[in-house]
């Protein structure tokens, strides 16, 4: 078998080469990055110990793209993932970095009769919808007040896939979900196998966290760094949520999906930690106070932010009913695992900080 991993220098992209070669020792795994991300450089010793053939370059260069040689399937992990990209300066480079490079792929996948498995997001969801969506608090964080009626889509257990789509998402989600649209209509147009995986926020040891993508990771960083941090919006409380998934679990998925297909099957699912693995950011201030400083101080700002959203957490009820799967990963262990990396890797992480 032949696997193309996009943005395979990033977290995620890494991560799946690296499962990739444990459970498939002979599989060949060709992967593509422009390693515009900062400290993505860091993982290309990793990908040649895992005898990957690197190609740097970009997704929305159709003659790199052309120039790949062909594959059984693509793993699409290369995106600019920020919900703010594209708002403050031009608006193109994210629209042909996470569409136009999604294109590409399309029309490889179609010459090469290869499957693709998108990693999409959850901020393909309405942020009126999430923003709708009743809540309560324990005083640390917000939760579903199933007490209440819950919009369309809203479970107790989260958010399903038939939550509304509909304008606001942001431009990101915007072009996360026009990718979804492409791939399902190639799917059906050329007959090659499309999995679409919503992910929420994905958390583990490595990750190059920012503030505006991986927060889970970027805060213990900013602790283990001395460095300072903000509760935005929401009276500066910190009580916004996140469920979190751990790459592994995401992989376990995937892997169903490619060798145990099932005719059929939803090409679309919401893949996360679910409740039982939501998290604020208080918590998390909680966990970081606990393991590395008990009198650093978060500075409070009450207004919230165009996109802010509440509270997210993925219902994965369909994943669980489909393909039997839930996630084995819980919140404390990932917190516990990034902790102890960063712990152990203090100058790589030197080295990737804002």
């Amino acid at each position: 078998m032949r696997i193309l991993i996009t943005g395979i220098a990033g977290f995620v992209g890494s991560k799946m080469a690296t499962y990739f070669r444990q459970a498939l020792p002979n599989v060949t795994i060709i992967g593509i990055d422009n390693l515009s991300r900062k400290g993505s450089a860091t993982n290309l010793p990793l990908l040649q110990q895992l005898d990957c053939i690197f190609f740097k370059g970009d997704i929305s260069d159709r003659t790199m793209m052309e120039s790949l040689p062909p594959v059984d399937w693509v793993i699409d992990c290369a995106a600019n993932p920020s919900v703010l990209a594209g708002r403050a300066n031009d608006s193109l480079p994210l629209i042909q970095d996470n569409l136009v490079g999604t294109i590409y792929l399309l029309e490889k996948c179609k010459q090469d009769k290869a499957g693709l498995v998108l990693i999409s997001t959850s901020r393909v969801y309405s942020i009126q919808v999430l923003n709708s969506i009743p809540l309560n608090s324990n005083g640390k964080a917000f939760a579903i007040d199933a007490t209440k009626p819950l919009p369309m889509g809203i479970s107790p257990k989260g958010v399903t896939e038939a939550c509304s789509v509909m304008a606001p998402i942001s431009l990101y989600g915007a072009t996360k979900l026009a990718s979804e649209v492409l791939a399902l209509e190639y799917h059906h147009g050329f007959g090659f196998p499309v999995w679409i995986n919503r992910c929420g926020v994905i958390a583990g040891a490595g990750q190059l966290g920012k503030i505006d993508q991986g927060i889970f990771s970027y805060w213990v960083y900013q602790y283990l760094l001395q460095k300072p941090l903000k509760f935005i919006g929401y009276n500066g409380t910190g009580w916004q949520a996140r469920d979190m998934l751990h790459p592994e679990d995401l992989f376990r998925l995937i892997w169903q999906q490619i060798m145990h297909p099932i005719n059929n099957a939803p090409n679309i699912v919401n893949v996360g930690g679910g409740i039982a693995n939501t998290l604020s950011l208080a918590e998390l201030d909680n966990f970081c106070k606990q393991h590395i400083d008990a009198n650093k101080v978060i500075e409070a700002i009450g207004e919230n932010r165009a996109y802010d959203i509440p509270y997210y957490s993925a219902d994965y009820s369909l994943a669980q009913q489909i393909w039997n799967w839930e996630p084995k990963w819980g919140s404390t262990a990932i917190l516990n695992e990034i902790h102890q990396y960063a712990k152990e890797h203090i100058d790589w992480l030197q080295s990737i900080a804002e």
